[in-house]
């Protein structure tokens, strides 16, 4: 299995801790850590149409620049652990 791979997936926990930071503010923090992952998972996959049809408030949603961000942020995470890997261990 190719290293990025590997490094994509044990990441998880970070890219999950990540998400918690940028999007679960004081204001309007969800109940749990698993509400707020939830919210982030439904702003990026469900379309805003299906959301308004099925009555989610998304009006204090800050839009995709802090989503792709986010995707920005997990995908130095991996450059530079692979980076650090290649560097010093080969």
């Amino acid at each position: 299995m190719p290293l990025v791979a590997v490094l994509a997936v044990a990441n998880i926990p970070v890219y999950l801790f990540i998400g918690w930071l940028v999007f679960d503010s004081k204001s309007d923090a969800g109940d749990t850590f698993v509400d707020t992952i939830v919210a982030i998972l439904r702003i990026i996959f469900v379309p805003k149409i299906f959301r308004w049809f099925l009555g989610m408030d998304d009006d204090d949603a800050w839009g995709i620049v802090p989503i792709l961000a986010f995707f920005f942020a997990c995908g130095l995470i991996v450059y530079g652990e692979h980076y650090l890997i290649d560097k010093y261990w080969h």
